[in-house]
C-alpha cells in the first residue's frame, strides 16, 4: 500500500482514539466542570500552546525542513542531539523565569491565580519539551506507530488522573490540569531513553546557528498562529466572563474534530511533499501533490459540513444542557479551520523554497487584524464577534499566503470544484438553521441529507480513491531519494 495511506491510516489511529474517547467522555467533562471551570482550563490551555513557543524558540519546527538537508545518518544524529540539548537548555531557563516573575504573568488573566492554575500549565508546558524531539524523529523516518504509542501512552496516562481529580477528588478545574501535568512529569524518563537511543547527543554550534537563522523567523509567525487560534479567550474574558469563554472553549472542542484527518494527513504528508517537491521528476510530482491537495480539500469539506450541521443536536442529546448555545459558534469555527488547512497547503509550497520570513509577515498580519477585530466587536458581540474576528483573520492570512504560494512552489488548486461543495454545504446548515425542527425529525432528515452527500462524492471520486488506495510499488512516494 502506498506509504503515505498507510502512515496516514496510522496516525488517524493515533489521533482518532484520543479525540473520540475525549469527545466521548466531554458528557462527564461538562457534568463535572462547570462553563467557568472548563473556561479556566481552557484559558491555561491557552497558555500552555504559547509557552510551547517560548520554551523551544522554534528550533524544533526546524527539524522537519533541515533534517533532510543531511545526507548521512551520523550528521543527522548530530543535528538532532544539537536540537536536543538546546532545546533542553532553552526551556529550563525560561521556566526559572517564568517562575521568578510570576507577578508579571498572572496578569495575563487577572481573575485566575498562579497557584495552582498556572503552575500546572507551566509545568505541563515544560515537559512536553521532552517528547517533541523523539516525536519527531519517528515521523521524519515514517515509523508512524512508535510515534503513535507515544501520543496515545500520553492521553491514557493524562485521561486517567484527570478523571480521578475531577470525580473522585472533585478538584474541578485544578483537577483537570493536575492530570495533565503528572502525566507529563510521568513520561518524560522514557522519552529521554527513546532519545538517548535514537540520537547522538553531541553539541555543534554551527548547527545551532543555522537552525536558529531558519528557525527564528518562524517564531513571530508561530505568535501570530496563537494570536488567530487561541488569543479571543483572552478578550472574553476580559470583556464577559469564564461561563463565556467555557460555551466559546466547547465550540471549538466539538469543531476541533475536523483536525482528527488533517492533522494525520499532515504528519504524513510533510516529508512527502518535500520529498516529492526535491525529486526529479517535476512534473510527475506535481500531477501528484494536486491529487493529495485535492483529495485532502474536499475530505475536509464534507467533514466540515458534518460537524456544522449535527452540532445542535450533538449538544442536545449527550452534553449537559449549561453548553447548548455553542451550537451557535461551531459552525464558524470549523469553517475557519477548513480556511486554516488549505492555508497550510500552501505554506508547504512556501517553506519548499525557505521563504520563512515572507510567512512570518502574513501572520502578523493576520494576527494584527485579528487583535483589532476582537478588540472592536467582542464588547458589542460577545462569543459570536470572537467567531466572526477568527474567520475574517483566517481569510486573510489565505489570501495572503496564496498570493505568496503563487510565487513559490505553487501546485494549482481545484477552485470551483471546491467553491460548488462548499456552498452548497452552507445552504443547507443555513436552511435547517431557518427551519428550526425539533430534535428528533431534524436529526433524522439531517442524517438522509449527509448520507446522500456522502455517496454523492464517493460516486464521483470513485476512480480517483481507489487509485489513492491502490498498491503503487513503482511510485515516486514508494522510490524517493533518500
Amino acid at each position: 500500500m502506498n506509504k503515505l495511506v498507510k502512515n496516514i491510516s496510522v496516525y488517524s489511529i493515533g489521533n482518532v482514539l484520543p479525540q473520540a474517547a475525549g469527545f466521548l467522555l466531554l458528557p462527564i467533562y461538562t457534568k463535572y466542570l462547570s462553563p467557568a471551570d472548563y473556561g479556566i482550563v481552557s484559558s491555561m490551555q491557552v497558555l500552555t500552546s504559547i509557552l510551547t513557543v517560548l520554551f523551544t524558540m522554534a528550533i524544533d519546527r526546524t527539524v522537519y525542513r533541515l533534517y533532510f538537508d543531511y545526507k548521512s545518518e551520523k550528521k543527522r544524529q548530530e543535528f538532532l542531539g544539537t536540537i536536543t540539548i538546546s532545546l533542553f537548555a532553552l526551556s529550563t531557563i525560561v521556566l526559572l523565569l517564568i517562575f521568578l516573575f510570576k507577578s508579571y504573568v498572572e496578569q495575563i488573566y487577572q481573575t485566575i491565580d498562579f497557584y495552582p492554575f498556572y503552575a500546572y500549565a507551566v509545568l505541563s508546558a515544560y515537559f512536553v519539551v521532552f517528547s517533541l524531539i523523539p516525536k519527531i524523529y519517528y515521523q521524519l523516518n515514517e515509523e508512524a506507530g512508535k510515534f503513535v504509542f507515544i501520543s496515545l501512552l500520553q492521553f491514557l496516562l493524562s485521561t486517567g488522573w484527570t478523571l480521578w481529580f475531577i470525580i473522585e477528588e472533585k478538584d474541578g478545574a485544578a483537577g483537570m490540569l493536575k492530570g495533565k501535568m503528572l502525566a507529563d512529569i510521568f513520561i518524560a524518563p522514557l522519552l529521554i531513553y527513546i532519545s538517548y537511543k535514537a540520537i547522538k547527543f553531541t553539541f555543534n554550534l554551527q548547527i545551532l546557528k543555522a537552525s536558529l537563522s531558519f528557525g527564528f523567523p518562524m517564531i513571530p509567525g508561530l505568535v501570530s498562529a496563537w494570536i488567530l487560534n487561541l488569543s479571543d479567550r483572552i478578550f472574553i474574558e476580559r470583556y464577559l466572563d469564564f461561563n463565556d469563554v467555557g460555551v466559546y472553549s466547547l465550540a471549538y472542542k466539538i469543531a476541533g474534530v475536523a483536525l482528527i484527518f488533517t492533522s494525520a494527513f499532515n504528519m504524513a504528508y510533510g516529508p512527502i511533499f518535500y520529498k516529492l517537491a526535491n525529486s526529479e521528476d517535476q512534473f510527475l510530482a506535481k500531477q501528484n501533490l494536486f491529487k493529495y491537495n485535492k483529495f485532502f480539500t474536499v475530505v475536509v469539506i464534507l467533514i466540515v459540513f458534518t460537524i456544522s450541521l449535527f452540532a445542535k443536536e450533538g449538544i442536545e442529546l449527550l452534553l449537559d444542557g449549561r453548553y447548548l448555545l455553542a451550537y451557535k459558534i461551531v459552525p464558524l469555527i470549523a469553517f475557519s479551520y477548513l480556511i486554516s488547512q488549505i492555508s497550510g497547503l500552501f505554506n508547504l509550497m512556501i517553506y519548499q523554497e525557505k521563504k520563512v520570513k515572507s510567512l512570518m509577515v502574513v501572520g502578523l498580519a493576520g494576527a494584527g487584524l485579528n487583535v483589532l477585530l476582537n478588540f472592536l466587536v467582542v464588547p458589542a458581540f460577545g462569543s459570536l464577534g470572537a467567531a466572526y474576528s477568527t474567520i475574517l483573520s483566517f481569510g486573510f492570512v489565505f489570501l495572503l499566503s496564496f498570493l505568496l504560494a503563487k510565487k513559490c512552489y505553487y501546485i494549482r488548486v481545484a477552485w470551483f470544484e471546491h467553491a460548488v461543495y462548499l456552498g452548497f454545504g452552507i445552504l443547507i446548515i443555513a436552511g435547517f438553521e431557518y427551519l428550526d425542527l425539533d430534535l428528533f425529525p431534524a436529526l433524522t432528515l439531517k442524517v438522509i441529507v449527509t448520507i446522500c452527500g456522502f455517496f454523492f462524492l464517493l460516486r464521483r471520486y470513485k476512480s480517483s480513491l481507489k487509485e489513492f488506495l491502490a498498491v503503487k510499488r513503482n511510485t515516486p512516494i514508494d522510490n524517493l531519494p533518500e
